[in-house]
């Protein structure tokens, strides 16, 4: 059997099922049986009651149900409250940002390319050493000039599905890649990253794998991950209000405005995905769709076309739910009997949420123009409650594991509040006074496969650090003079700060505290604010002395991570112990 797609095989049904007449299908009693509604006047009460608690300007849902026996689908559609800071309303047509849920697209989109292969459709050839292109062809094969490691078992052994299904042995790295880079500098710079663990040793969350994937696309299709999207996914399910140009949405007006959560209001903060980021979050998060778009894929996906290839959780997280699998851009459990596959979304200023029970013809998405995660979850679980008749109380839809959170939210998925502090990662004792000049800890450092950045201390006579502290004090009027502060653009913050604080081993403990600047407010509120970067977290940090008594570089144990610790803030080695070392650069 050649290497077919699932959603490829799963289109050509939907396309047969999805025009089938009822004279040519042989109807029984329960076939005909009309679905339990879910778009209620109780759960248009309850939506608008969360929408309130959290403080959640618009949110667009739909559903819907399918029966296989007869091929019907059916859908329905809520939307509620505004899509704008004006307040225009948000509808079933406002369209979204839909962050990590476009990574199915992008699984699918290589799968595609597969049966391309296959099928003798390809444009281009495959490498002298590639005889088929299947899911478990190697990496190294297909790349070769970006898949290349010290470490030899990454480096040979993986392949499209270890790389699709997070198990490639590598973390985050969120923080590495800027505003400027395109998908080619990410992947180039992926040697000098260091792996957390060995490949299909543990799974970790990871957008630059699939970054890697689009570039399989383009590499072998010799189009554009989005144009290949559009023309073999988009289109074909008449998706027509679905694509990457979230930048020309903005403009024509279509797109929902983003916001944040405030202390009692929503704060409207600047597209994050503009024209500078488009095409490197393309693969990873960079679809912008409707709930009447998302329909027509759920519809599609309803025909039960998806497997788990790697154990995220291999215990329940509650009585009620099974352990925990994902693969190629979803995560599969059962819930209360019912099997589920689902997977979340989210950048700074949306958050989505998709979901399908196979079994019971039953799917969900729901998109919120603001980052409070519960948003979703609460509505859409209420959905399905109602819909299937399951016990309350269960987190049925979005059962986030680990590492698995998305951006711009906290451990227990609460959405940050402007200005506050972060939750810290490890034991401290609060912040102290530094043990040296803060003009000692000032200047570059740099890491091969993060970049550099520049530390400026209150005293440093640059213009540059004197625009950046007179933006942080406009933001923070209060904050404490022994801060260090940089301006490092990162796709997912603009500025960093350093807070020392005590330890009795290591006298220059410092946290690490990513975040946005916005002296001059955003929007119509010009008050001035800062919006915490993707996991809301300060990340514990230290400075490396050398024998002279200078500081020569600044070591991350654990890098920009929320796992379990890697390497102790205590070690006596940092500079060889550290996850990261940012080496301090001199004149």
């Amino acid at each position: 059997m050649s290497p077919m797609s699932f959603v490829l095989f799963a289109l050509i049904l939907f396309s047969g099922i999805v025009t089938a007449s009822p004279s040519q299908v042989s109807l029984t009693d329960d076939a005909i049986r009309p679905p339990k509604r879910a778009i209620t006047p109780e759960l248009s009460a309850y939506a608008q009651k969360v929408m309130d608690e959290y403080q959640t300007p618009g949110l667009s849902i739909g559903v819907v149900h399918f029966d296989k026996g007869t091929g019907k689908v059916e859908t329905e559609y809520g939307f509620w409250g505004n899509k704008t800071e004006d307040g225009a309303k948000a509808t079933n047509e406002t369209l979204f940002v839909i962050g990590s849920i476009s990574k199915a697209f992008t699984a699918s989109a290589v799968g595609i390319l597969m049966d391309d292969f296959a099928q003798g459709r390809n444009v281009t050839p495959l490498p002298l050493n590639v005889l088929r292109f299947t899911w478990d062809t190697k990496i190294r094969d297909l790349l070769p000039e970006y898949w290349n490691f010290t470490d030899r078992w990454i480096t040979e052994k993986a392949n499209v599905k270890d790389i699709l299904s997070h198990v490639s042995g590598f973390p985050r790295h969120d923080f590495s890649y800027g505003l400027s880079d395109t998908p080619a500098d990410l992947a180039s710079r992926l040697k000098f990253l260091p792996p957390a663990f060995e490949l299909r040793e543990r799974w970790m969350y990871n957008n630059q794998m699939f970054v890697l994937g689009g570039l399989i696309v383009e590499t072998y299709s010799k189009q554009s991950l989005t144009s290949f999207v559009t023309s073999r996914i988009f289109k074909p399910l008449g998706m027509n209000d679905t694509s990457y140009d979230a930048a020309v949405e903005e403009e024509s007006g279509c797109l929902s405005q983003s916001f944040a959560r405030g202390n009692g209001t929503a704060r409207r903060i600047p597209l994050w995905m503009g024209p500078s980021s488009e095409a490197l979050l393309a693969a990873a998060g960079g679809i912008v769709s409707n709930t009447i778009d998302m329909n027509k894929w759920l519809a599609m996906l309803l025909n039960n076309v998806t497997t788990a290839h790697a154990l995220v959780l291999g215990r329940a997280l509650m009585p009620s739910l099974s352990m925990l699998g994902y693969g190629l851009g979803w995560m599969r459990y059962s819930a209360q009997g019912h099997e589920v596959i689902v997977h979340g979304g989210g950048l700074p200023g949306f958050l989505s949420e998709i979901g399908y029970f196979p079994d019971d013809g039953l799917g969900v998405v729901s998109f919120i123009n603001q980052n409070a995660l519960e948003v979703n979850t609460l509505v859409l679980n209420r959905i399905v409650t109602d819909v299937l008749g399951l016990r309350e109380g269960a987190n049925i839809v979005a059962p986030t594991p680990p590492t698995f959170r998305s951006s711009a939210t906290t451990e227990q998925g609460n959405s940050p509040n402007f200005g506050q502090t972060p939750r810290p990662v490890g034991d401290h004792c609060g912040e102290q006074t530094p043990p040296l000049p803060l003009e000692a800890y000032a200047g570059t450092y740099s890491h091969p496969g993060y970049g550099s950045f520049t530390l400026c201390a209150p005293s440093t006579k640059t213009s540059t650090c004197k625009e950046l502290f007179s933006n942080y004090t406009t933001v923070f009027p209060s904050q404490p003079a022994e801060y260090l502060h940089a301006a490092w653009p990162r796709v997912w913050f603009s500025h960093l700060r350093v807070k020392f604080h005590y330890s009795s081993q290591n006298r220059h403990a410092v946290y690490l505290d990513p975040l946005t600047l916005f002296p001059n407010g955003y929007g119509k509120d010009t008050s001035p604010f800062a919006f915490p970067s993707v996991l809301d977290i300060q990340y514990p940090a230290a400075f490396v002395e050398d024998g002279d008594g200078r500081i020569k570089g600044l070591a991350l144990p654990n890098g920009f991570n929320d796992i379990e610790p890697i390497s102790p803030i205590l070690d006596d080695r940092l500079e060889e112990s550290s996850f990261l070392y940012f080496e301090k650069l001199f004149e």
